[in-house]
């Protein structure tokens, strides 16, 4: 099985853009196309969360009409950046007074893929509630490889200033994790870089951004604010599994002439 992993693709209509000096909705078309010619294609693509750099609706229409492009099966789990209520109403079109996490399971190809909702809203780092955290620790207790996918890394990166901004009061969900005896992966965006890190049995891996990647240490401008963007490309991830192994590799997306 294959999967394809896209993040931090930071959308916002063509006239807003540049974001950071890069157009992200140009990269998030670069990268569609070069998932488009995969050989063989993926089995699925998740987007681990910021799909949208402002909450706003017309950022999600330009979005969805972006990846209405992907041949393959698409989810979503949502990040700081996302709004839980405009992803609702634009993705998924079901509007209601009240707008519940968004988390939810697929079984695929005999693996079991965990889609969770690290979203916080109002602030920059994640946060599980504990109902999303009941429901994981049952979704657990299966004999499939499972693969976790979430916005915020449960775990220290091991870049000062990124690791402030990690998933808060994360320790039930690490034993959670530590539980589940078979080996896994958990799959986060967010940091806008590709880590690999160790939870017991699972694997965290960090996948860089469609849109634009983060500097490990930021510069600082002449008037005190930090510059936390690199001039590089955008990337994603791919993975192919075999039973409970996989092999992975980050893919830099082609700059348009």
């Amino acid at each position: 099985m294959r999967l394809v992993q896209l993040s931090d693709t930071h959308i916002v209509p063509q006239n807003r853009q540049p974001i950071h000096r890069h157009d992200t909705l140009e990269r998030l078309g670069g990268a569609i196309d070069a998932v488009n010619e995969l050989k063989p294609l993926p089995d699925l693509i998740v987007f681990t969360g910021d799909q949208v750099n402002d909450e706003l609706d017309d950022s999600y229409y330009a979005f969805k009409e972006a990846i209405s492009d992907l041949k393959v099966q698409c989810c979503f789990s949502l990040g700081n950046h996302d709004s839980r209520a405009g992803f609702c109403k634009i993705m998924l079109e079901t509007v209601g007074p009240n707008v519940d996490r968004y988390y939810y399971s697929l079984d695929i190809k005999g693996r079991r893929f965990l889609v969770l909702d690290t979203l916080d809203e109002g602030m920059v780092s994640g946060k599980l509630d504990d109902s999303q955290l009941d429901w994981l620790e049952k979704q657990l207790d299966i004999e499939l490889p499972v693969t976790i996918c979430m916005h915020h890394p449960p775990i220290p990166v091991g870049v000062p200033w990124m690791d402030k901004l990690i998933l808060q009061d994360s320790d039930r969900f690490i034993n959670i994790c530590k539980s589940h005896v078979s080996p896994g992966l958990i799959l986060c965006g967010h940091v806008h870089h590709s880590f690999q890190m160790r939870l017991n049995n699972m694997t965290v891996l960090t996948a860089p951004s469609v849109g634009m990647q983060f500097r490990k240490t930021p510069l600082i401008n002449p008037d005190g604010t930090r510059n936390i963007v690199k001039d590089a490309p955008g990337a994603f991830r791919i993975i192919d599994f075999e039973g409970y192994d996989w092999k992975t590799e980050v893919r830099d997306i082609a700059v348009k002439s």
